[in-house]
């Protein structure tokens, strides 16, 4: 009783939370409608009868697909300008295939080795989540990531392991009815935070690939129109000048390193460079100036004899291949087309 009633209670906040998103000014993110899906149907799924196999499997296939969503989903979040590995899409598509496999009850060994797929998609949505948390410059979305995404993919990670358990030992009195009170105690928190206190959290921190296209791009950052008080017109201009003396040489840059350089508090600098200078992610910013001074070495004739390499490791890069990408994503070129294109043989 207890279960049936906070499960409805749940799936009802389920669909509340579906609808606003869906009709959001971005028109919906796929993937976590996928996990409103997976989690609304997994929740309803011990209260229903289902005798056919074919209704059966559509019921379950959207609670399949929950732990590649919130990877997907993780990921279109906090990588606005790198595309999905294509080796996920492989660790993706065997998990599924395993789920089906496992569905259909074709081995006695498909099932436990679907579970280690599908916590190595959690983990990764995870890593994902946390990898560039230090350099997102965005505070609601840093929120996001913190108090809801992750609390979703650890909920995730333990419901996946005692389901693993309990396919064993038989689930002891209450858990069900302990299970159907922390989700919707989860949900219901999730909603009052994304639909009353924050309503726009979600919507104006999804990546513009995800959102409706804009009809007038514009290449430069969006910035906030409001005045600077002097205080942060001195830091403005401390960090301007800071930049053009090539402090973002320093291999490893982060945020925290430069407020400490500039003596300014780090919430304080985040602001600045996200809402005065219109950059929502640290590294971006910094692509900017080792972009900008990658583009003058490769054009100079005097440094044609240096290795791109060489380059890309005094500008500040660790390695060739993220300077690469931030390279080709200005330029839509690779630093050798572009040396190619500016020094023809």
């Amino acid at each position: 009783m207890q279960y049936a009633f906070f499960t409805g209670a749940t799936c009802s906040l389920l669909l509340l939370a579906s609808v606003r998103i869906g009709l959001s000014r971005h028109g919906g993110a796929p993937w976590i409608q996928v996990l409103i899906a997976g989690a609304f149907l997994y929740l309803l799924r011990p209260l229903l009868d289902v005798q056919q196999p074919a209704v059966d499997l559509l019921i379950d296939l959207p609670t399949m697909l929950c732990p590649a969503a919130f990877w997907l989903f993780a990921h279109h979040l906090c990588s606005e300008s790198q595309q999905f590995p294509r080796w996920g899409r492989g660790l993706i598509a065997v998990d599924f295939l395993l789920g089906l496999a496992a569905q259909f009850e074709l081995h006695p060994l498909l099932y436990p080795i679907e579970q280690p797929f599908k916590l190595a998609l959690i983990g990764l949505g995870l890593l994902t989540l946390l990898e560039q948390l230090q350099s997102d410059l965005v505070a609601e979305r840093r929120q996001l990531r913190i108090a809801l995404l992750i609390a979703i993919g650890g909920y995730m990670v333990i419901v996946v392991c005692a389901e693993f358990l309990f396919s064993y030992y038989p689930v002891p009195r209450g858990i069900p009815a302990v299970h159907s009170l922390m989700t919707w105690i989860l949900t219901f928190a999730a909603c009052m935070w994304l639909l009353a206190l924050s309503p726009k959290a979600l919507e104006e921190n999804l990546p513009q690939r995800m959102a409706e296209p804009d009809p007038a791009p514009s290449e430069a950052p969006e910035k906030d129109a409001a005045p600077l008080d002097p205080s942060q017109q001195q830091l403005l201009y401390k960090l301007q000048l800071h930049m053009e003396q090539g402090g973002y040489r320093h291999t490893g840059l982060t945020i925290r390193e430069l407020a400490e350089q500039l003596d300014a508090r780090e919430h304080v600098l985040r602001a600045l460079i996200n809402r005065h200078l219109g950059y929502r992610n640290f590294n971006e910013y910094l692509n900017r100036y080792r972009v900008d001074e990658a583009s003058r070495r490769l054009a100079d004739p005097g440094e044609a004899h240096l290795p791109v390499l060489t380059i890309a490791l005094d500008i500040g890069y660790r390695s060739l291949s993220p300077f690469n990408a931030a390279f080709k994503r200005h330029h839509n070129l690779t630093p050798t087309e572009y040396r190619r294109q500016q020094l023809p043989a």
